[in-house]
């Protein structure tokens, strides 16, 4: 794939600029980079703190891919491997808390949002937005606990360095996804996950307890609880023995 990098000193949102870009019908590969955003958005609508002086990579990527609209969802988690193997290559511990956040020691480090067009019972575009910390500054100090930046364990890569490694990676995933189907990417996404025999609460529709036995062929979270097995397919998850869970 050809990546296209546009840089940008600031920008609302990146993800709002690629979908934008989606729209106006340009190819894939579009990766847009900025120094600060002043409307990042994760997950369930929460703001993305995303401060300029190079203490972060935020980036989004425009994708074209030969899939299904009701697989869209699956591209969170080729994201996911790309990331914390990214993270990885250069030296760092880092795993991934279903459904698309990557930790290092416990505490998040970056987040990843990703959405998607469709019309006429195909996939017209795809974004993958992704926000990852890397020295101090990158997070707001009241939430010390919960996140954390690369430098904290270590010196951290330059952003082109791990935004390289990135793409590279990304493109390896979405490539197998669109070739050979989700089990390859499911696979290395569950032995990265930090989340498999651990107790978990996770809240959305309705609250679930029960204890982590992996991730299922649809991306879904596999729960053993009292009632028996379950599966999540979205949700928020508390880990057991972590920020006040007990």
């Amino acid at each position: 794939m050809e990546w296209r990098i546009l840089r940008l000193a600031e920008t609302g949102s990146t993800n709002l600029d690629a979908a934008e870009a989606g729209k106006r019908g340009e190819a894939e590969g579009l990766v847009i980079v900025a120094d600060r955003q002043t409307g990042g958005k994760g997950r369930l609508g929460r703001s993305w703190y995303s401060p300029p002086g190079g203490v972060g990579l935020y980036c989004s990527v425009l994708l074209r891919p030969a899939l299904p609209p009701e697989t869209a969802g699956l591209l969170s988690f080729c994201a996911a491997n790309a990331m914390a193997g990214a993270v990885r290559e250069f030296g760092f511990g880092a795993g991934i808390k279903w459904p698309n956040d990557i930790l290092a020691e416990g505490r998040k480090i970056c987040g990843i949002l990703s959405s998607c067009s469709a019309g006429e019972g195909r996939l017209e575009y795809a974004v993958i937005g992704s926000g990852l910390n890397l020295r101090a500054g990158a997070y707001p100090e009241e939430l010390k606990a919960r996140a954390a930046c690369l430098e904290e364990f270590g010196k951290p890569p330059e952003r082109e360095e791990i935004l390289r490694a990135y793409l590279g990676r990304l493109e390896t995933e979405v490539r197998e996804l669109e070739q050979r189907g989700f089990e390859g990417v499911r696979k290395r996404y569950e032995e990265m996950c930090v989340l498999p025999g651990r107790r978990v609460r996770v809240s959305g529709s309705r609250e679930t307890e029960g204890t982590v036995t992996g991730i299922g062929p649809a991306g879904e979270l596999l729960l053993e609880t009292v009632e028996g097995k379950t599966e999540i397919l979205t949700g928020d998850v508390s880990v057991r023995g972590v920020n006040g869970y007990v």
